[in-house]
């Protein structure tokens, strides 16, 4: 599945697009980002590979971790799954 949909005139990315800019910017390696996310590195790499959807605890989780909240995670997750049924 690809991180991102295009549809007319709008485009939706799958949060796992971000959440890889996020891994690569920390300098951690995606099996020590998901340790200190408290998750499985396959579950992190099904993520950003946008193959998962984003859960609230993952959202919740990256929200503490990265200082943003857990709405924004889970826009991102409602704008693409939205662009999906389209």
């Amino acid at each position: 599945m690809s991180n991102y949909i295009e549809y007319d005139d709008k485009i939706a990315f799958h949060p796992g697009y971000y959440i890889k800019e996020i891994v690569e910017e920390s300098g951690l390696t995606q099996e020590d980002f998901a340790k200190r996310l408290d998750t499985t590195p396959k579950n992190l790499s099904l993520l950003i590979r946008g193959e998962q959807s984003l859960s609230i605890d993952i959202a919740m989780k990256l929200s503490r971790m990265i200082g943003t909240s857990v709405s924004y995670w889970l826009n991102l997750q409602d704008a693409f799954d939205e662009m999906l049924i389209l």
